[in-house]
């Protein structure tokens, strides 16, 4: 099979078990962790433990976010380097290292472009529940949300503000990969009459519904196409239209970081990335390298980068967030408190032991560290989602924009394909204040925040990882003070008997 692949092991296999295990083990090395190293190359049940080894990790990560954030870059850098030390096969069957084919790109593509005729949107409409929120019904939601605990009130702020910027969006490039996800910007992006290069594997349905969707838009779609292929009329451009990122990641970087250098305007490479299992981790390291050659060629006054971070994920909460725990638990429900596990957010003995260690003034730890990591999802969901952020941390400490908000519980395509949690979803909104969201919801919403990052950058974090965390939209995971893990049943059940759309402090 062409294209990226995990290393041949001593065994001849391409193992992603050890792989995946030496990727958290370089970061734990790097700290200077070595008990936590030893203890992820001495668990021989990866697949069923491998959150509480992440967690561990994840933890001293954030420890040294906000005592020696010079540390924490190099130590993510040290995972990521070992995360992308993967092997490309060529079409002819010769492997060869991932590093070498991505520093020398190819050209393969040339550009179709599909320009619309419409006027541009300037006000953003968010879909929710059957609604069509605009203006002041927008401001009054995320007011709601932000007061009960949904979201955070900076993430409130920034929908809001992001809502009534779209018009600062035209005359900007996004260069995307994963042009075809659920939750990413593309069709609002193009509506606001920005210029968009997609990146998507080659279908004639996905490309043609895009491409007519472009021409009602004020926008500028660019679609690659392979060289010699006719693309003279729309549906030519559809049959012809289409990347695979594991395939072609050279020719993709090339043509991206063309497009880039050809536009006028500014540019931001948006990653919206997914794939079920093992290659989640592959396309996710093409994506780095491309990422990593955009800051390098373009440079931090013309480019900036998106992400959406999983909620799925471990991060460092304000005190606002543990206080919302206690309220919530104090009002909360008695089958709640009689079978709910309370939250924990204090710091592991591990993490303070590291806190001590590393603090030379002796203070003790003080943080608040969510523990989000979901075993269900497996090891290469996280590893995948960790080299998203730690690149992006890495992309802000060296002054470029990044946008990178925490995204909710959400219905997509993805998630509910898992019929477990299909029905999860619809009964988180029992436990105050949680609530799961439709795609449509989510993605413009999350459009919203990213106007508002790339016009309204963040200053003055208190650490790094803070970017994730300020503008973040956790569906109330950070705010409800049980662990979910221990109302799972509950949960499962009121979500097949009784599914709830809304938060019972919100249902209307």
């Amino acid at each position: 099979m062409a294209g990226v692949q995990f290393p041949l092991t001593a065994k001849g296999d391409r193992s992603t078990t050890g792989f995946n295990k030496d990727a958290f083990k370089a970061v734990a090395e790097s700290l200077g962790c070595q008990d936590l190293a030893q203890a992820i190359s001495s668990e021989k049940n990866w697949r069923q433990k491998y959150d509480t080894h992440i967690e561990n990790i994840i933890e001293n990560l954030a420890v040294m976010s906000l005592l020696d954030s010079a540390k924490m870059a190099t130590a993510m850098q040290a995972g990521l380097d070992k995360a992308r030390a993967m092997e490309f096969e060529t079409s002819e069957g010769n492997s060869v290292p991932l590093t070498t084919v991505m520093a020398a790109l190819e050209r393969k593509f040339e550009t179709a472009t599909i320009t619309g005729s419409q006027e541009a949107k300037t006000e953003l409409t968010l879909p929710y529940h059957g609604k069509e929120l605009k203006g002041p019904e927008i401001d009054a939601k995320c007011d709601s949300w932000a007061t009960v605990g949904t979201m955070e009130l900076g993430c409130a702020e920034a929908l809001k503000s992001g809502a009534r910027k779209l018009g600062q969006l035209k005359g900007r490039t996004f260069l995307v990969l994963g042009a075809s996800s659920e939750l990413g910007a593309v069709r609002p992006l193009l509506e606001a009459g920005a210029t968009v290069a997609a990146v998507m594997r080659s279908n004639n349905k996905r490309w043609g519904e895009l491409i007519n969707f472009a021409r009602g838009t004020a926008g500028t779609l660019l679609a690659p196409i392979g060289a010699g292929k006719d693309a003279g009329s729309d549906q030519e451009i559809a049959e012809a239209a289409g990347a695979d990122l594991l395939k072609d990641a050279p020719a993709i970087s090339e043509w991206l970081l063309r497009c880039g250098r050809e536009a006028s305007g500014l540019v931001t490479v948006s990653t919206y990335l997914y794939a079920d299992g093992e290659a989640n981790v592959r396309v996710t390291a093409a994506a780095d390298f491309i990422a990593e050659t955009a800051a390098k060629e373009l440079g931090k006054d013309k480019v900036s980068f998106a992400y959406l971070a999983s909620g799925s994920t471990s991060h460092l909460i304000p005190a606002e967030a543990i206080q919302a725990q206690e309220a919530n638990h104090n009002s909360g429900n008695f089958w709640a408190k009689a079978v709910g596990k309370r939250r924990d957010c204090s710091p592991s003995l591990q993490g303070a032991k590291f806190w001590a260690a590393s603090n030379p003034q002796g203070q003790a730890a003080s943080y608040h560290f969510f523990r989000g990591v979901v075993g269900l999802q497996g090891p290469n969901y996280a590893l995948a989602q960790y080299m998203r952020q730690w690149r992006a941390v890495l992309l802000h400490m060296q002054g470029f924009i990044v946008s990178t908000p925490v995204t909710p519980n959400c219905r997509t395509d993805s998630v509910v394909h898992n019929p477990t949690m299909k029905v999860l979803l619809e009964g988180m909104a029992y436990w105050k204040p949680m609530e799961s969201f439709d795609p449509d919801t989510c993605r413009m919403a999350m459009f919203a925040i990213l106007v508002a990052d790339l016009t309204e950058p963040m200053t003055d974090l208190a650490s790094p990882v803070q970017i994730f965390t300020q503008r973040a939209f956790h569906s109330g995971l950070w705010r409800c003070p049980f662990d979910l893990g221990s109302l799972g049943i509950s949960t499962w059940f009121l979500g097949k008997v009784a599914p709830r759309k809304q938060p019972v402090v919100d249902a209307q």
